[in-house]
This record gives structure tokens, sequence and C-alpha cells, in this order.
């Protein structure tokens, strides 16, 4: 399913990024060994954040990375805060990140984190889960995870057709 982002442009990769994410976050939840086409890798256990405090002193961590801060040195600061309803946390141009903290689903590094990915590529993307999008989620997700659940979750991206966008 196609849907609008706030430019008026067609997200196109909205419904398989979800997907792709949602099978990675629930790799993510088992943590462990797998078998990662015919090789073990180890993938670590994502954590569920257990208040707002957490939530930010974790994106702060991300985002003033080496990694980050070199790859998006733009990005800024990001503030995260509570959201009222159970539907969905969400990405505000600017550098807000909106969880709603009465759902354990939300409270999930990997949540987190692709909220993070937006702020980073605020200023890159065309659609908001474009190749930057996703390049800056991989990119997080290494700081984040390590090298495997980074390159988990670029091959399952890759699986389900979706391009990464280029290093500059």
């Amino acid at each position: 399913m196609a849907v609008r982002g706030r430019s008026g442009r067609i997200d196109a990769d909205r419904a398989t990024v979800y997907s792709v994410e949602d099978a990675w976050s629930h790799a993510l939840d088992r943590g462990g060994p797998m078998d990662f086409f015919g090789s073990t890798i180890e993938v670590p256990a994502q954590r569920v954040l257990g208040s707002l405090g957490a939530m930010q002193a974790l994106a702060d961590a991300w985002v003033a990375s080496s990694a980050i801060c070199r790859d998006y040195p733009d990005a800024g600061a990001v503030v995260v805060r509570a959201r009222r309803g159970q539907s969905r946390a969400h990405y505000e141009p600017g550098g807000v990140i909106a969880i709603p903290l009465e759902q354990p689903w939300a409270c999930r590094e990997a949540v987190l984190l692709h909220e993070v990915a937006h702020h980073c590529s605020e200023g890159q993307c065309v659609t908001a889960h474009d190749g930057h999008f996703r390049l800056a989620m991989v990119r997080l997700a290494e700081v984040a995870f390590g090298p495997e659940a980074a390159l988990l979750l670029r091959a399952s991206y890759d699986a389900a057709g979706l391009a990464v966008a280029h290093a500059a």
C-alpha cells in the first residue's frame, strides 16, 4: 500500500520497510546464534526500555556516536517525548520522537532506532522510508547492536527488494 507522507509524495516502501523491520525486531527479541546463509552469526537481544529517560539517554548516545557524527554531521540533538494513544511511534521534523509509553512494543530499542534514523536522514530523504532512510537505519543498527545485526537488517531489506542508498 502506498501512503502519502508529509511531503505529499507517495511513500511506496513504507509497508515493506515496516514488515522487514518487524521481522528484524523479532530476531532481536530472541537474540543469540542465527543461521545466516550457512554461517552462524550472533545477534544481540534488544531491550524493552522502561522509561522516557532511558530512551532519551540511548537516543542521545546513538546520535553522539562517532560513526553517526561522521556520517550525519547535521543530525543535531533529538528529543524523545511521550505520545498519547497506542497506534504508533512517530518522528516530528526538527528532532522530536514521540513514543506511546503505555505500549511495550513501542518501547523496544528497534522502534526507537527507526525514529532516530528518520532524524539522521531527515534532510536526505525524498520519501520517509527511502534508500537514504534505510542507510541511516543500517548504520544506526551497527552502532546500537553491532555488525551482525546491521548485516541481518541490510540483507533483509535486500531480500524484500528494498535498496539501501550508497554512502556519500
